[in-house]
């Protein structure tokens, strides 16, 4: 991933149907989780993201054991040519961990023979990664989910993770989550639709709203021209932000001590994929991918 700064202006989503999808995208990521990133310089294994997620435990549980099946340590790799690090496998326990004693579930994944990775401190051997997730419920529709990863090199010397782990790993955690809600509002829509009353399913043509005509509110294909444009202007608004006059630095996890992967100057604008309290994660015109601090954001003009 390139260093150097860039200013280059963000390329717009390709028509409404685009816009739509991304806006819808962000709308799940604020309505469905709700993320607080802490950063723990004290802990053994170097940096450890713990996560609220506005979901039940069960539904957080099942995802999490989906990203530990996945095969791919998220957010580090061996190789300039290739940046998804496969190999990785589900497992029990993790030695460099120990035992989990604390409440909640504990899950692992674990990569063996893994040549310098990326985003841990001095790894410049070969060695294994080990990711841990702890699950535990937080409310009656909410879970807590703290993850930390450690790679541990031939000479059994640790190597802490410098946030780009663990913060990849719960993006993917997020992403199976809003599929998984999303699928569930889908089937609850598709039943509520198949069991509709037999007098309201044969309404006639002629009693049957016009298209541009629809009862009880409006929907986007029945705005008008100058009504689609500005609630197409407002959705960009949502989804695309800008770098402030004074730039940024795009990290590679939402902590403030975290690495730098490049720097971003003023009036660049960004996508943002993922919400949290304090930072937000993005996607450069030029498909870099990372987190910065919302206060050094606005909206485009």
């Amino acid at each position: 991933m390139r260093t150097d700064p860039i200013a280059t202006k963000r390329k717009r989503p390709k028509g409404l149907a685009a816009l739509v999808l991304r806006s819808a995208f962000l709308a799940l990521t604020t309505i469905g989780v709700v993320v607080t990133a802490v950063a723990n310089p004290h802990s053994e294994q170097g940096q450890t993201l713990l996560v609220r997620v506005e979901a039940p435990e069960g539904d957080v549980l099942k995802v999490v054991q989906e990203v530990t099946q996945d095969q791919i340590i998220h957010g580090t790799y061996s190789y300039e040519k290739e940046r998804i690090l496969y190999g990785a496998h589900s497992a029990d326990s993790a030695r460099v961990f120990g035992v989990w004693k604390g409440q909640g579930k504990a899950f692992y994944k674990v990569a063996n023979k893994v040549l310098s990775p990326r985003f841990f401190k001095d790894s410049e051997d070969i060695g294994t990664i080990s990711v841990r997730y702890v699950v535990q419920e937080a409310g009656p529709d909410a879970a807590s989910v703290q993850i930390d990863a450690i790679f541990v090199d031939a000479r059994n010397v640790k190597h802490p993770s410098l946030g780009n782990v663990e913060a990849n790993e719960y993006a993917a955690i997020q992403q199976r989550l809003k599929t998984l809600q999303e699928g569930r509002r889908e089937s609850d829509f598709a039943k509520t639709t198949n069991s509709a009353p037999p007098a309201i399913s044969a309404l006639s043509p002629a009693s049957a709203p016009a298209p541009d005509a629809p009862a009880g509110g409006s929907s986007m294909s029945a705005l008008s021209l100058p009504e689609l444009q500005k609630q197409v202007e407002t959705l960009r608004h949502q989804v695309e932000l800008r770098v402030k006059d004074s730039g940024a630095p795009l990290k590679s996890a939402p902590f403030r001590s975290s690495t730098t992967l490049e720097s971003l100057s003023g009036a660049t604008e960004v996508l943002v994929e993922i919400l949290t309290p304090y930072w937000y994660g993005v996607e450069t015109s030029d498909g870099h991918h990372g987190w910065i601090h919302h206060s050094q954001l606005e909206p485009l003009p």
